[in-house]
């Protein structure tokens, strides 16, 4: 069977885990894009492509690829992802989906048969993750009532264009925020957010956009959920993923992956490492990728998909709303 062709559109960081990630999947990095040659060439280096572009629209007219990832910033995604969705291309998106809720919107319609979006929520490929999801689902914890996810980088935050309002769109709030409200939603079968109320601030750098993000939801299936986030703050009470579920029957919780039932001794998984180690945290997008190359070859629908990054997006517009009027955000939903 022929290896699925990829191409990347950003060159920085991520698309590293990425290039490893189609490597590792089965499929074939061809092509990537980047206005900044340096960075382009050096990715192209690392890992033996040769086709590099300047710009998307040359990549899909020299065709030959099937697939591509998104993985620039922010104000880039929707024109980027239109375009290829446009040209029949199924595409990775890195989160969050876009700048706004519109734009998210523009995004999904722009969907073909032939050509979806996946969202890049990694965290939903993590074996901690999975085990609580399924003792949400088989019922192991009971009922949930409450969910606390935390996405916070202890002592250190980015630069470049994640601290630059007009590419970014936000800080903590769209960097970091949409893995916890992501998470949230999945452990929980993904329901639809009733309310939120947020504070956002920037205490720890002098900077033009957030570096801290407190949220609470409520959803439509009555547990509420709680996210903090945030960059360079002194403490991280676990690595960007972690994530406690209280339920009526149990407590369960991430690194360490421990289950709490009343009058009985806590229970470590003892498969499960108590910190986010590299090759964990690559294992997150080699299997996001898997995922991926399934629907590309038409075997399986993206999960999460465009509606999921629509919602993630409508909570974090509401998030700053809230934020800037004191007011808890309503959705119109009923509980």
């Amino acid at each position: 069977m022929t290896r699925p062709r990829l191409a990347i559109a950003g060159t920085g960081y991520i698309a590293d885990y990425h290039a490893r990630a189609v490597a590792t999947a089965g499929g074939e990095l061809v092509a990537a894009v980047n206005h900044r040659a340096q960075s382009l060439d050096a990715l192209g280096e690392r890992y033996g492509f040769r086709r590099r572009y300047l710009d998307l629209d040359h990549l899909i007219a020299d065709g030959e690829v099937d697939a591509l990832i998104v993985a620039t910033p922010n104000a880039l995604h929707a024109e980027q992802t239109v375009r290829a969705l446009e040209a029949g291309l199924p595409v990775l998106l890195e989160k969050p989906m876009a700048m706004t809720v519109a734009e998210s919107r523009a995004i999904a319609a722009a969907e073909r048969p032939d050509a979806k979006v996946m969202l890049a929520h990694c965290l939903r490929f993590d074996p901690q993750v999975r085990w609580i999801r399924d003792l949400v689902r088989d019922g192991t914890l009971g009922r949930p009532v409450h969910t606390t996810a935390h996405a916070i980088h202890a002592g250190f935050g980015p630069e470049g264009w994640f601290a630059d309002p007009a590419l970014a769109g936000g800080g903590a709030m769209m960097d970091l925020a949409v893995h916890a409200i992501d998470l949230s939603r999945f452990l929980l079968g993904d329901p639809q957010p009733v309310s939120v109320t947020a504070r956002c601030g920037t205490h720890y750098r002098d900077l033009p956009v957030d570096d801290t993000a407190i949220l609470m939801i409520v959803w439509d299936n009555g547990v509420t959920s709680g996210v903090e986030a945030g960059w360079w703050h002194p403490h991280a009470p676990g690595p960007t993923g972690s994530i406690r579920v209280s339920g009526t029957d149990a407590y369960a919780q991430t690194f360490p992956g421990m289950l709490v039932r009343p009058e009985a001794e806590p229970e470590r998984v003892a498969a499960f490492p108590a910190e986010l180690t590299e090759p964990a945290l690559q294992h997150r997008y080699d299997e996001q990728m898997r995922a991926f190359l399934e629907t590309v070859a038409g075997q399986d629908e993206p999960a999460p998909d465009s509606a999921d990054g629509i919602t993630s997006m409508e909570i974090i517009e509401a998030a700053y709303a809230s934020s800037a009027s004191g007011e808890t955000v309503h959705f119109g939903r009923g509980q």
